[in-house]
């Protein structure tokens, strides 16, 4: 069942995140936009020079905070089924938090078994993780974690892979 559920999720997942949606409108709104902004910067140019108190690095800040709460928010609607989801600015992670009774059965016997994790699907379920995480570092870049945390003890990671790199795996202990 946890396979079933993770492949799904996951996917499900991936394919929504912001990378995929893309439109063509969005690009040419974006031409229009550029054509507007190079009309106006002859008369607004401390705006558009970095190290000038322009707006540039705040706006290019508040686009990458944009991305991170719109993958957090699919994030949430994507694993419901499992648990919640959290983001920590700070490491750039996005923590999993099984609440779920079938999932959390699941890792708990993971955690306590962890040479046997194979047989509970866990390959398959961090593979999945592993798709969705190089999909995240195309969608806003690179440096972004996802974690899966043991359930009832959320700030102990059971997994977690960063840029597509698995950084962690309790089956491994690496």
């Amino acid at each position: 069942i946890m396979i079933v559920v993770s492949v799904l999720v996951t996917g499900y997942a991936a394919w929504n995140l912001p990378f995929w949606h893309q439109s063509s409108n969005d690009k040419a709104t974006s031409s229009v936009s550029t054509s507007q902004t190079t009309t106006s910067s002859a008369s607004s140019s401390s705006f558009s020079q970095p190290g000038q108190g322009g707006l540039t690095g705040q706006t290019s800040q508040q686009s990458q905070t944009t991305m991170e709460q719109n993958v957090l928010s699919q994030m949430k609607k994507n694993y419901q089924s499992i648990g919640g989801v959290t983001f920590d600015s700070d490491t750039k992670t996005y923590k999993i938090l099984p609440t779920d009774d079938n999932t959390v059965k699941a890792l708990n016997y993971i955690a306590k078994n962890p040479s046997k994790a194979s047989e509970a699907g866990w390959s398959s379920f961090t593979n999945n993780l592993t798709k969705t995480s190089t999909q995240l570092k195309k969608a806003i870049g690179s440096g972004y974690s996802i974690s899966i945390q043991q359930p009832d003890h959320d700030d102990q990671a059971m997994f977690t892979v960063k840029d597509g790199k698995t950084t962690y795996d309790i089956a491994t202990q690496k």
